[in-house]
């Protein structure tokens, strides 16, 4: 808080307390002298004026609150864990992408597991999942047919694939919960080395959200990728590598 609004809480908490005194006494004094009726009036009015102000400010510094502050999470630990604890608190909607070119793995710590599994638990208890992903590799190819298979299985939970290739858009690792809380993902020097942010305003988070729906209308269904040609092939020369392997 700055200092000159300190201050000026002070005055208006004294002109309050000023106002009141003077209901108290003009209440007292007012079968005495009649004259001071209008007085009271007055003075009652200007009494409610400042209290209705002074919940008006708390009321703005509640909601204040509700927004947390910006925070950057230097570890992928620091970065699932925060976004766990955000999915358990939504209540309609979680949006996810997940652009990166090797599939979730223990790699990632168990927070990355529990925050999996807390998105997953969602879709079975609460609301509804949308995840966008990409497949360009046998192991993504992997992945992807067990996701299509939670599709399947979870009346709640929706994933399409969407590969960098199919029209114009850039790769963005993020998470959007009832469309006002965001998370971005972001890697390091290499595949194992995370980190994140979780920015704030409501402005950005519209905006990331009018970016994922975009997206999601450029997707294919994931029911319907793995029954592609490419798909396909992708999934062919993994078997093939995996044979090839001394």
């Amino acid at each position: 808080m700055k200092p000159y609004e300190r201050k000026s809480e002070v005055v208006e908490e004294w002109a309050l307390l000023v106002f009141l005194l003077a209901c108290f006494l003009l209440a007292f004094f007012k079968d005495i002298y009649p004259v001071l009726d209008k007085s009271l009036t007055a003075a009652v009015f200007a009494s409610a004026f400042f209290i209705l102000k002074q919940i008006r400010d708390l009321r703005i510094e509640v909601r204040s609150l509700d927004d947390p502050p910006e925070k950057h999470y230097p570890s992928a630990r620091e970065f699932y864990e925060s976004a766990a604890r955000a999915v358990t608190r939504s209540q309609h909607q979680i949006c996810a992408t997940y652009f990166r070119n090797n599939r979730p793995t223990k790699d990632f710590g168990k927070a990355a597991e529990q925050y999996f599994d807390a998105v997953l638990r969602f879709a079975k208890e609460k609301g509804t999942v949308r995840r966008i992903i990409k497949v360009t590799n046998p192991e993504l190819a992997a992945w992807c047919r067990e996701q299509e298979a939670l599709d399947r299985s979870i009346p709640r939970y929706y994933v399409r694939v969407l590969n960098p290739a199919q029209g114009n858009m850039e790769p963005m690792n993020m998470a959007i919960m009832d469309k006002t809380i965001t998370y971005l993902l972001f890697a390091d020097h290499t595949d194992t080395q995370l980190g994140g942010v979780r920015p704030t305003g409501k402005q950005l988070a519209e905006f990331l959200q009018a970016r994922f729906d975009e997206h999601w209308r450029l997707a294919i269904p994931i029911r319907d990728y793995v029954e592609s040609d490419e798909f396909k092939s992708l999934s062919q020369s993994g078997g093939n590598t995996r044979r090839g392997r001394p």
